[in-house]
């Protein structure tokens, strides 16, 4: 058994990841593997039996050009304390207006306006998987009240209230934050008819942009000054229309980005190919789902 990592990392680290996953690691040499590691550049071949992704997300990946008998497995998890960090970085951005003070000093004018506490708000969270997770544990050190809502609800003492569908979470927060997967079942999840639900003033995304309906996003960004989306994602990046609308601020998918989540998110990976030769593989991933 062998693996490869489909990625442009030097032998050292490949040395590692042999360590961690208990069988022969090489780099960029898919002939032959029986397991490939990476983001995207997989390659079907007739030996492959696994795809670990370091990513968490596995919307990119074409699965119909690999075989039935290929089993994919995720990175669920590995980058979900970078990705809520920046979640609430937008957040505190703006609650505080940190930019706009910036700006305004910088162009000469001191002067001092209210900012916003999230003590006692409420923040909700559509999908409670690991980004979710981590999303409610900030929100709870900063004394905010969460309410989520998931398919599969845990007891991890974060949550105050799941909530029985996207419509309560979107009436009941003052912030919500999107954390779910990009999948068919997902895509534009987020329309006009949930949008006009919200009764908040900041909606973020940190997921993926076609979760949320565009054209419905901008129609409702238009119609309602007052609310501020905060986003990591964009349409169509790295080609982001312009003019952007007002109240919205953007990063360009820079969330799960950094040199220590991603040293760390790779032997994540190659932790679960050792659990997948152990026949426990975890973070299994439905290809019907995608298809």
């Amino acid at each position: 058994m062998r693996a490869t990592i489909m990625l442009d990392v030097g032998a050292d680290i490949a040395e590692k990841c042999s360590a961690v996953a208990g069988i022969p690691v090489d780099v960029k040499n898919p002939d032959g593997a029986d397991i490939q590691i990476g983001m995207r550049d997989f390659v079907p071949t007739p030996h492959l039996k696994l795809v670990q992704t370091v990513s968490a997300g596995v919307d990119h990946l074409n699965f119909r050009n690999f075989s039935d008998r290929v089993l994919f497995c995720s990175n669920a998890g590995a980058f979900s304390d970078s990705v809520a960090q920046h979640a609430f970085a937008l957040i505190l951005s703006s609650t505080n207006r940190i930019c706009r003070f910036n700006d305004e000093i910088r162009s000469g004018v001191y002067r001092k306006d209210l900012v916003h506490t999230l003590y006692g708000e409420t923040l909700g969270i559509l999908g409670y998987g690991g980004i979710g997770q981590s999303c409610a544990r900030i929100a709870r050190s900063l004394g905010m009240n969460v309410l989520a809502y998931t398919r599969s609800r845990r007891d991890d003492g974060y949550v105050d209230r799941y909530a029985d569908s996207p419509e309560e979470v979107m009436s009941g927060s003052s912030v919500v934050i999107i954390a779910l997967p990009l999948t068919t079942a997902t895509r534009n999840y987020v329309d006009r008819k949930l949008l006009q639900k919200f009764r908040g003033n900041i909606i973020v995304n940190i997921a993926r942009a076609d979760i949320v309906s565009k054209g419905d996003m901008i129609a409702f960004l238009k119609e309602n000054p007052g609310v501020m989306f905060l986003s990591d994602v964009w349409w169509n990046e790295p080609n982001v229309e312009l003019p952007l609308p007002e109240n919205s601020v953007i990063t360009p998918h820079v969330a799960g980005i950094s040199q220590e989540s991603m040293a760390t998110a790779l032997m994540r990976a190659c932790g679960n190919v050792k659990k997948y030769l152990e026949g426990k593989p975890e973070h299994v991933v439905n290809v019907k789902e995608y298809l």
